[in-house]
């Protein structure tokens, strides 16, 4: 096979993420995995070699430009790993504020355009003697749904497993299948939706997909129903006439430098109990909390974020069940308002499901993604103009990846923690990471530091709001059982105690 042959076109949807690389904004997502105890080098590497590399061959390939003028995945010949495994010893002080200074430092740099764009750091003597894994992948290799499921395939589901360099096929394809489930629940939420739809809505959904799986499928059959049609038109006048995002403390002139934070663990019953007692999701409990906390700093910096609301581009899974193993990038970026206007919690709450529950029910992510693919077929310089556009109309990328529900395994030791941060385009000085992993959530902050001087207390307060939440939730847990025992608990009182819930 000649090296030609060997070439595979880079996605226009693809494209799009690779030419995004900014001075003030780098398409990488970078992640954390936190172990206690000391993890062997010998076989973090060997595990990498047989489980990341060897499965997935875009992680030997590099980006090349063809004869033709067009991007395309081309093996490296100077593929080494070592070139892309960097061991070191977290200096002091060895506190999770110390390891937040270290990636800090390392997420500034760029990848090397020469080699294949990814690069792994294993970070010894951490908090209590522990190892973090510090990955970075560059966006057009895959989004944030494929690039967790290409980390799980790294862990297993036993301690003795983790410690095998490569499972035999038959305990592999099962691990394989335990672990795409993991996944899997995340991305049953949109066939969800699709069968709870309207017809019209089901056919969207259905047509939608084929014209994601096949290119060359021709976007005019979405057009072909009038309703269709209609909210399509709709969809893109809404965005054109979408203003700007209005000038705040997260929205101005960027810098070269960005720093990240993360939150302590939060406890996943919690959050749902709360989103019980509001009739709300985690997702909408977890951004009206996000939504208190930037209110809350901005009020700290003198500010005003009673002069209005600001958006949020929130990534939307677009990835069928069948197609949870491939990388690339399948998922659309739809505008969320974040209702930081709102002084009282629960009204936020309240605020922030209604915006959720209208983005779930609208067309938008699946126009937006063939906006997508068409940016990425435009000139550069065009690109960029077109990115900054987009960009304009927001002040934070705020996503959510689901990551395995139990523990797992990497190289003989327990995965403690989990966290990533999504990368930010055009004029967005912030992104704002949620991920779940074995019963907790944690929230990552990654910020321009010429913007967002002291991230960190954007995260007290995020915790702080999240237990006015708490507190509110549980008055109406304690109001509930106390009309329920005053009713004797008949089928009745019961009864009378949802109406009663329902109007708080």
């Amino acid at each position: 096979m000649t090296r030609q042959s060997a070439r595979t076109p880079v996605s226009s949807v693809d494209k799009a993420w690779f030419e995004m690389d900014s001075a003030t904004n780098l398409m990488i997502i970078n992640g954390l995995m936190w172990f206690d105890g000391r993890v062997n080098y010998d076989l973090f590497t060997e595990i990498l070699e047989n489980r990341f590399i060897q499965r997935y061959e875009r992680f030997r390939q590099h980006i090349v430009t063809g004869p033709d003028g067009r991007l395309y995945w081309e093996m490296d010949p100077h593929f080494d790993l070592r070139a892309h495994v960097r061991r070191i010893s977290l200096p002091e002080p060895r506190t999770q504020e110390g390891l937040q200074m270290l990636i800090s430092s390392v997420i500034n740099e760029p990848l090397d355009r020469r080699k294949p764009l990814w690069r792994f750091f294993l970070v010894e003597d951490v908090e209590d003697g522990g190892t973090v894994l510090f990955g970075r992948i560059h966006h057009c290799i895959g989004d944030g749904i494929a690039l967790i499921r290409v980390l799980l395939d790294m862990t297993s589901e036993s301690l003795e497993d983790s410690l095998r360099v490569n499972l035999g096929s038959a305990t592999a394809s099962r691990s394989r299948r335990r672990r795409r489930n993991l996944v899997g629940s995340a991305l049953r939420s949109v066939q969800a939706l699709a069968r709870s739809s309207v017809d019209a809505g089901k056919t969207l959904v259905s047509q939608a997909f084929m014209t994601i799986n096949d290119p060359g499928h021709p976007v005019e059959v979405i057009r072909s129903l009038g309703v269709i049609s209609a909210a399509s038109a709709a969809i893109l006048t809404k965005l054109l006439i979408l203003p700007a995002d209005r000038k705040t403390v997260f929205k101005g002139e960027l810098g070269a430098i960005k720093r990240v934070v993360w939150s302590r663990p939060l406890d996943l019953a919690r959050i749902k109990a709360i989103g019980r007692a509001f009739d709300a999701t985690i997702n909408d409990v977890l951004v009206s909390a996000v939504a208190g906390a930037l209110r809350e700093y901005m009020l700290a910096c003198g500010d005003d974020p009673n002069a209005g609301d600001i958006n949020a581009m929130v990534p939307v899974n677009l990835r069928p069940l069948d197609q949870a193993t491939e990388l690339g990038n399948r998922f659309a970026l739809v505008y969320l308002p974040l209702p930081i206007s709102l002084p009282d919690p629960v009204a936020r709450l309240k605020t922030t499901k209604h915006h959720m529950d209208v983005l779930k029910q609208s067309p938008e992510p699946f126009l937006v993604y063939q906006i997508l693919g068409l940016i990425g077929n435009l000139p550069l310089d065009i690109a960029k103009q077109a990115t900054m556009w987009f960009s304009s109309k927001a002040s934070a990328v705020l996503t959510n990846v689901p990551g395995p529900r139990q523990r797992i395994y990497f190289a003989g030791l327990p995965l403690r923690q989990l966290m990533f941060w999504v990368p930010q385009s055009g004029e967005i000085s912030m992104g704002i990471s949620i991920i779940s992993y074995s019963g907790e959530v944690t929230l990552g902050l990654m910020v321009d530091e010429k913007l967002v001087k002291e991230p960190q207390v954007i995260m007290e307060r995020f915790a702080q709001q999240f237990e006015l939440l708490a507190e509110r939730a549980g008055a109406i847990s304690v109001a509930s059982q106390t009309a329920i025992d005053a009713d004797g608990n008949g089928a009745g009182g019961v009864e009378e105690t949802r109406t009663k819930t329902a109007k708080v």
